[in-house]
């Protein structure tokens, strides 16, 4: 009898994670991008949505040391990173933070997928219309916001909601989102 192997077992990117102390193979989502476009820069404020378990923070903090500030927000819990302030509070609590205007907001939040095509759109749609009302109040004028979708419904409304809000969208699929994933990012530079 052969043993079952997850899925998930033989990523790449979850190795090189255990390997390179990172604590979800996303923090490489967030390598690439960087990469790509330079998005984070010493002394930029930076608001994270969704950071638990603390992949992408990880990767923020590396860039920012204690050039800028990072303030991380998460429902779940989050073991501590250095020059990270974290809050455990929902998104819709965020007010409450008193927090100035930020240079980069960053969310790689999803819902919990149901497998109901409609409500799973309904779900995300809302998140996002949460996510974008928060760039709306704390993002500066000239920042930028970068952030999950999927392919279909979220994408499509998150074009229709920033074409007006950034000079420029652009839609990325870093190598490290798995390629059978409708999983996409769509950035925003310089807010208008």
């Amino acid at each position: 009898m052969t043993k079952k192997t997850s899925y998930f077992q033989g990523d790449k990117y979850n190795s090189l994670a255990k390997k390179d102390g990172y604590r979800s193979r996303a923090a490489y989502k967030l390598i690439q991008i960087q990469k790509e476009f330079n998005l984070i820069q010493p002394g930029d404020n930076v608001l994270e949505l969704g950071s638990a378990p603390g992949g992408w923070s990880q990767v923020i903090s590396k860039i920012i040391n204690d050039s800028g500030s990072i303030t991380a927000i998460d429902v779940l819990p989050m073991k501590k990173i250095k020059y990270v302030n974290f809050h455990q509070i929902d998104l819709v609590n965020i007010e409450k933070l008193n927090l100035k205007k930020m240079s980069i907001v960053l969310s790689d939040i999803a819902p919990n997928i149901t497998g109901v095509g409609f409500i799973d759109t309904a779900n995300m749609n809302s998140l996002l219309e949460i996510e974008i009302s928060i760039v709306d109040k704390f993002l500066q004028i000239g920042g930028k916001y970068l952030c999950k979708c999927f392919e279909g419904d979220s994408l499509d409304f998150l074009a229709e909601n920033l074409k007006d809000r950034f000079k420029f969208v652009k839609r990325l699929k870093p190598e490290a989102s798995r390629s059978i994933s409708r999983e996409l990012y769509v950035l925003g530079i310089e807010k208008i």
